[in-house]
């Protein structure tokens, strides 16, 4: 397989299937539509059928661990969201370069809101896990090639905050991989920037391991760091 997680993080061949179709079957956001477009780990596992009744709390809890949300009022990744008259520029990376470079602490380590012991938490966090997974795997095989022909997508929104200084929000693995297979979704982003008199600006590109080795290594590392977030916040505490 080439991601070395516990058994039961890894989902089979029928489970990696329906994800990849379920992302795939997600509707289009439209290009320069005035309708709200999102695309999380809580709505889609809202649709899977063997969701447990009364889980749709804590499937709504998930998407600070994947999300990507926009619309004519407000654009955001992973649960937190800022009004465009806020947003100062959207800066992009190609999908390998924000799956394979460092991960800032605010993204693997601050769990803010620990998942509640309420109905469907243990499926949520398993199929969460497994979703997320199931991506890496789809996409492994692309995300451990050097290439330079890679489309830029949008991976960090950068805005003013209340007290006035600049704050960022950095798209997460689960919202990378979900632009990369569905480009249209940044493509929709974007051109609701240029809308908004938004920049759109490359980020800095991070300096990624060489040699496809190497770049497993790394995607084992941040999918295994990936997982250890999502169980920590139902175990009610921060991933060691």
């Amino acid at each position: 397989m080439g991601v070395d997680l516990s058994k039961g993080d890894l989902p089979d061949e029928a489970e990696t299937r329906w994800v990849t179709t379920t992302v795939d079957a997600m509707p289009r956001p439209g290009r320069g539509s005035d309708e709200p477009w999102k695309l999380s780990i809580g709505g889609l596992l809202a649709r899977h059928p063997r969701a447990p009744r009364g889980a749709g709390r804590v499937l709504g809890l998930l998407d600070r661990f994947g999300a990507i949300e926009f619309g004519p009022k407000k654009v955001g990744f992973d649960g937190d969201d800022v009004p465009w008259s806020k947003v100062i520029e959207i800066r992009t990376r190609t999908v390998d370069d924000i799956v394979l470079g460092p991960v800032s602490a605010s993204a693997i380590d601050q769990v803010r809101d620990f998942l509640p012991p309420i109905p469907g938490r243990k499926w949520a966090v398993r199929q969460a896990v497994q979703t997320v997974t199931a991506l890496v795997l789809a996409a492994r095989e692309d995300l451990i090639e050097e290439r330079d022909d890679r489309v830029p997508i949008p991976c960090e929104i950068v805005y003013l905050g209340r007290l006035g200084g600049v704050k960022r929000i950095e798209a997460g693995l689960f919202a990378a991989l979900c632009m990369d297979r569905r480009p249209e979704a940044g493509a929709a982003l974007l051109d609701l920037a240029a809308r908004h008199r938004v920049a759109v600006c490359p980020a800095e590109p991070h300096r990624l391991a060489g040699g496809t080795a190497q770049r497993a290594q790394v995607l084992r590392r941040r999918t295994r760091a990936a997982a250890a977030r999502i169980r920590a916040a139902a175990e009610n505490r921060l991933p060691g």
